[in-house]
Order: structure tokens, then sequence, then C-alpha cells
């Protein structure tokens, strides 16, 4: 599921830095909400990975706040990724089947790396009973989860929204997908962050080589170009259309002599 595309999200405000950076949007403006049913007609996978590559803003920074949440039609949460800026933790919510909800919270130093003003990629893998989460495609944690309930899709989805009074949220978002393999985010690549590990290509080439045109002998400019007459006779052609008639000629008398 390519959210950016289920959301209409096209209008690219952003510019590339390098080959190496992708064009993004910068969202905040206005509310990024679609109906559920249109973006996940058959609800959530069991099992799934989430990916995100996004950029806080100076304001959103400090912000908790909803990268991406569900909820139904009474507006309880159904599944949700959770930015707490004042704590720096990463938080994932799901619906529970035995309570209400359930939830894994990622809180460490190198978690802290997160809420800074560069580009950074979140991957979560989402299992049965686990949750993992990788940063700038580095493997931070994984936690257990108690089971979770399927959601309900009578309802929305938003992307970037405050937690206490759902403003939209001031950041630069690259990319955001939802793969149906849980292990999409363990073997991501982060070769499109401008600082990530791939190596710079570097094309060189090699300078042309001079190549001199021969000058031609005497002998060859007296004798000029040569036909080539090493070509095969083609196929006999069609009997070309019959001619005009001539002009009418002069009369010839003949005569003999008799020698006796």
């Amino acid at each position: 599921f390519d959210l950016m595309e289920h959301f209409n999200v096209k209008d690219i405000l952003g510019t590339r830095v390098d080959e190496s950076q992708s064009s993004y949007v910068r969202l905040g403006t206005m509310p990024v909400v679609q109906q559920t049913e249109d973006v996940f007609p058959q609800g959530l996978p069991d099992e799934y990975a989430f990916v995100t590559t996004f950029k806080f803003r100076k304001t959103s920074r400090r912000e908790d706040w909803y990268l991406w949440q569900i909820f139904d039609k009474y507006g309880i949460p159904q599944v949700s990724i959770r930015l707490d800026g004042e704590n720096k933790a990463v938080e994932y919510n799901a619906v529970g089947l035995t309570k209400d909800a359930v939830r894994a919270v990622f809180k460490n130093p190198e978690v802290d790396n997160l809420f800074d003003r560069n580009w950074h990629k979140i991957g979560l893998s989402v299992e049965a009973k686990s949750v993992a989460l990788y940063l700038d495609c580095k493997h931070i944690q994984t936690l257990p989860i108690e089971d979770r309930e399927d959601i309900d899709i009578q309802g929305k989805t938003v992307i970037g929204k405050r937690l206490y009074d759902s403003v939209p949220i001031d950041f630069d978002l690259q990319r955001m997908m939802i793969y149906c393999d849980s292990k999409h985010a363990e073997v991501e690549t982060c070769c499109d962050l401008p600082t990530g590990p791939c190596p710079k290509k570097v094309v060189t080439e090699a300078p042309p080589v001079w190549i001199p045109t021969p000058t031609p002998t005497v002998a060859e400019q007296k004798r000029g170009p040569q036909a080539n007459c090493s070509c095969p006779a083609g196929e006999k052609g069609n009997i070309g259309a019959r001619g005009l008639p001539g002009l009418k000629g002069d009369k010839v008398i003949s005569c003999c002599s008799i020698t006796v």
C-alpha cells in the first residue's frame, strides 16, 4: 500500500538536493484524511511492515503526534504509530483481542537520534507476537506484543495529526508504505537518504582517442573514386512498356552494274 498515492499527496514541494535525495511533500497546511475502506478495503494483513522516510520541522520535533493512525467511525483508535517528541519515543498501538489496546514503546538513546531535523527512515515489522523497530535501516529493538484484533475499516485513516487536538503537523514526507511481508522492514535499504550508507556512484570516462584521417596518395587522387563492382547481379526485371513509333525514313534506290 503506497499511502501517499492513496491519499493523493502529489504536490511536490521539495526539490532534489542531489541524486540520492528524492522529492518530498511538505505537510501541515491541511488534514490528510481518507476513508479507511478506500485505502485498506480488505483491512490490514495479520503481519505487515510499515516503512516511511520523513523529516521533522522546527515546530514538530517536540510535538506528541500520530505519524499514521486508523480509527473507527466512533473515533476509537484501531492502529497507530505515535511519535512522542517530549519523551523521544516511538510507540506502536493496536486494538487488542482481549483488551482495548496493546502497545509497544521504543525508547533508548538510539531512538533519540530520530528527533532532530534530518531525514530518517522508520521501519516497523509487525508480527503476531512482536514488533521490531528499524531506524535508518538498523535494527533497534524487538518488543513482545499481546494478541491484536482485526481493524474496523468503517472509519478513517489519517497522516500527521497532533495527539490531543488532531491539528495537522508540519513535517516533510518522502515516502510511506505498508508491505504485506513483515520482513520487508528488515531488508529495506537507506539509499534514499542523503546521508545513507550506499556508496556514491562515480562515473569516469576515458578521454577520447584521436584517430587521424588517412591522406590519399597522389596516384589515388588521380584515379578518383572507384566503383564497387563486387555486388552480385540482381533478378531480371519485367519487360518494359512498348515504345513510341520512330520517324519515317528516306526512300533508298539501289542500282546494279553488269560487267561483260
